[in-house]
């Protein structure tokens, strides 16, 4: 089973009508695919990155996003990803 990881649901710069689906202190911001590419392979979560797909909330904008293997609650993929990208940033 898959899951859709789009980049505005860990952007902390989105409020949750915006469609960020973690709470603001796990979230980052301006999330890149690359960044959640990375960050899911290193989870093993076998990443597929689509850059061409825009957010239905912001289709106006092409934002990309990311399909990942669902072996736990997709939340929980969110925060961890989330988290992989925070403590790459501040190295």
């Amino acid at each position: 089973m898959k899951a859709i990881i789009w980049p505005a649901y860990i952007d902390s710069k989105k409020t949750k009508n915006e469609g960020r689906k973690i709470p603001h202190v796990d979230a980052v911001e301006s999330p890149k695919l690359r960044e959640i590419s990375k960050a899911a392979d290193k989870l093993g979560l076998n990443p597929e990155v689509e850059k061409s797909k825009s957010y239905s909330k912001s289709w106006w904008e092409i934002s990309g996003r990311v399909t990942v293997d669902k072996n736990i609650p997709k939340r929980e993929i969110m925060i961890k990803i989330s988290k992989m990208i925070s403590g790459t940033r501040k190295k």
